[in-house]
């Protein structure tokens, strides 16, 4: 019983850091420009994984893609794009393994070692997850950290700081890395479980008496 609520915990968990990762991924504000640094500070922009936006105290706001889609872009974006898609990736492969995997579902019901097996692989795969949308934000932030103290190169008026998708970012790969602990921990208490369950004690045979020859 406890085993089956924490997988169901971990299930949700998990969910919630999948979408967050997606939040994360959409987001155009992965840096924004720092407005004590700007010259017009009515003028705001804000640059995602996509596209970049400009904003505007009035309400005005506009965006654009980037020139080219991989090839010419920072290497800082580049790896971001695809460490987060990467997590997507795994976080969606892990719900569904995890899915059928859970003791109140009817997949594989005769079979519960298979079961844990299910949940031990969505396990690894929403720790892949939180891994790798921690590296793209972290990454990313550390290029942003980078650019911000660097003066020299750094053009003028173009000082950025830290975005709300980072913070997402960081939140999905908690929540990931904790669903994948505790998913973990459930599969392999009911592997142990369902191992325990094919010993059984069986107790010699008495053997028949010699017979008696006279």
């Amino acid at each position: 019983m406890v085993n089956s609520a924490m997988q169901v915990g971990g299930f949700f968990m998990s969910i919630i850091g999948w979408i967050l990762a997606i939040v994360c991924c959409a987001l155009p504000t992965w840096r924004r420009s720092d407005l004590e640094g700007e010259v017009i500070e009515s003028v705001y922009r804000t640059t995602g994984l996509w596209v970049r936006c400009t904003h505007q105290t009035t309400g005005l706001w506009s965006c654009d893609d980037y020139d080219s889609f991989f090839l010419g872009l920072p290497a800082s974006l580049q790896a971001a794009r695809g460490t987060t898609c990467l997590s997507m990736a795994m976080g969606f492969l892990g719900i569904l393994f995890c899915g059928t995997g859970l003791d109140c579902t009817n997949v594989a019901s005769g079979n519960p070692k298979l079961k844990s097996r299910l949940v031990l692989v969505s396990a690894l795969l929403h720790v892949i997850a939180g891994i790798s949308i921690g590296i793209a934000v972290s990454w990313f932030a550390a290029n942003v950290l980078q650019e911000y103290t660097n003066i020299l190169n750094r053009p003028q008026n173009s000082r950025y700081v830290y975005g709300e998708a980072l913070f997402v970012g960081w939140i999905s790969m908690a929540i990931s890395i904790i669903a994948g602990l505790v998913l973990c921990c459930s599969s392999w208490k009911n592997e142990d479980h369902d191992e325990g369950r094919h010993y059984a004690y069986n107790p010699p045979k008495p053997k028949p008496a010699a017979a008696e020859y006279i």
